[in-house]
């Protein structure tokens, strides 16, 4: 019994702790310089602005620069492969990654001719910036 009324009293006073805890109000160390946070447009990478990345050329221009990989043409490899890279404020190619590979050297393919295609840069306010963007690119072998 005397365990239950100090679980009960522990729990009244959790309860009046949290409730009484006024929702506005802000840490102390929020107002501390030292944790002051700083925006830096450099470092922030943005998934949707109003102005996307757009291929200079449209995607023939990717298709200009693929190589159908020997091995993939031998096996009859077909398919679709994805891959995800920045477009920085210059509309140049970075960091690109195969999310979807089909295989046979596809995937290499396919980033090493989107390194090589000029974007025109993604807006946010008028302003360039670094935009996620992903890609799909088909590999059909023309009978």
């Amino acid at each position: 019994m005397l365990k239950k009324s100090i679980q009960l009293f522990s729990f009244v006073i959790a309860l009046l702790v949290v409730t009484s805890a006024n929702a506005e109000t802000v840490p102390d160390f929020v107002d501390n310089p030292a944790f002051e946070a700083v925006a830096d447009d450099s470092v922030t990478i943005y998934d949707v602005v109003d102005q996307m990345p757009e291929i200079d050329g449209g995607i023939k221009e990717v298709y200009k620069n693929i190589e159908y990989p020997r091995a993939a043409i031998a096996g009859r490899v077909e398919g679709r492969v994805f891959v995800k890279f920045v477009v920085d404020e210059n509309g140049d190619v970075k960091n690109p990654e195969v999310i979807k590979d089909i295989g046979a050297g596809c995937g290499q393919a396919a980033v090493e001719g989107i390194k090589k295609v000029k974007f025109t840069p993604g807006k946010l306010q008028g302003k360039p910036v670094k935009v996620y963007y992903t890609l799909p690119v088909s590999f059909k072998i023309n009978s």
